[in-house]
């Protein structure tokens, strides 16, 4: 799969996950990026910008598991 398809897939993944999560949990720092911490809020900007940042997150949430199946 090339590279660009699968940071889609992994977007999708996010945003089905992110509908999931409830808001007392929205605030949960899930990632830290180059000494930043990002929550689901702040990663879901970074994710619908297609960010550099955002690709990071969404390889790291893979990586740990937060993006389930």
């Amino acid at each position: 799969m090339s590279n660009e398809k699968e940071t889609e897939l992994l977007r999708s993944k996010f945003l089905k996950t992110l509908a999931k999560v409830s808001d007392s949990l929205r605030d949960e720092i899930i990632a830290v990026i180059d000494d930043e911490p990002f929550d689901w809020s702040t990663t879901n900007v970074e994710v619908r910008g297609k960010t550099k940042k955002g690709d990071q997150i969404l390889r790291l949430m893979d990586q740990i598991g937060l993006l389930g199946d």
